[in-house]
C-alpha cells in the first residue's frame, strides 16, 4: 500500500523579523518617525513662513503625490486621476496659479517632474524648483506671495 503525503511546501514558517525599536505600549521609547531633508523643509515653509506670512486672498496646499506607496494604494490614486510629476506646493493668487517643486539639497528633477511642469506652463501655470528651504522662501518672496517678515499677520488656518 501506497500513502501519498502532501507537499509541506505550503506549510513552511515564516521568519519573524524582529523590530529594532521597542513600542511605547511595551514601556520603549517612542519610534522615531521617518523623514527626509524635503519633507522637513516642506514642514517648515508651511509652519513659518506660508502660514504666517501667505496673502489672506491667496491659497495655498501641498500635493500629496510623492512617497512610496503600497502597489494597489498607487492604483487607486492613479484611478482617481492622480498624475505623476505634480509639484509638491501650488498656490492661487489673484487669478494666477504658481507651482513651486521643493528638492533636498541634493535631489534631481525628474523626467516627469520636468514633463508636467512643462505642460503646466503651457496652460498658463508659474513653476519653480527650490532647493531646500531658503531657496524656497526667495522664489516665494521673489512672486511677491509673502507678506513681509515681521508684518503683524496674526495665526491662520490655510484650508488643504
Amino acid at each position: 500500500m501506497v500513502v501519498r503525503l502532501r507537499s509541506l511546501r505550503g506549510l513552511r514558517r515564516r521568519r519573524r523579523v524582529q523590530s529594532r525599536t521597542v513600542s511605547p505600549a511595551m514601556g520603549g521609547a517612542p519610534r522615531k518617525k521617518r523623514s527626509t531633508e524635503e519633507h522637513d523643509a516642506q514642514v517648515a515653509l508651511f509652519r513659518e513662513h506660508i502660514v504666517p506670512r501667505l496673502h489672506a486672498d491667496a491659497v495655498a496646499f501641498a500635493v500629496p503625490n510623492g512617497g512610496h506607496r503600497a502597489k494597489r494604494e498607487a492604483i487607486k490614486i492613479r484611478d482617481e486621476g492622480g498624475s505623476a510629476g505634480v509639484p509638491d506646493i501650488c498656490i492661487i493668487w489673484r487669478g494666477v496659479t504658481y507651482f513651486l517643486e521643493m528638492k533636498a539639497l541634493k535631489g534631481r528633477v525628474r523626467p516627469a517632474q520636468h514633463v508636467m511642469m512643462a505642460r503646466l506652463r503651457g496652460a498658463g501655470a508659474i513653476c519653480a524648483v527650490a532647493k531646500g528651504l531658503h531657496e524656497a522662501i526667495a522664489q516665494l518672496e521673489k512672486w511677491g506671495l509673502l507678506r513681509p517678515a515681521g508684518e503683524d499677520t496674526g495665526a491662520r488656518e490655510i484650508a488643504a
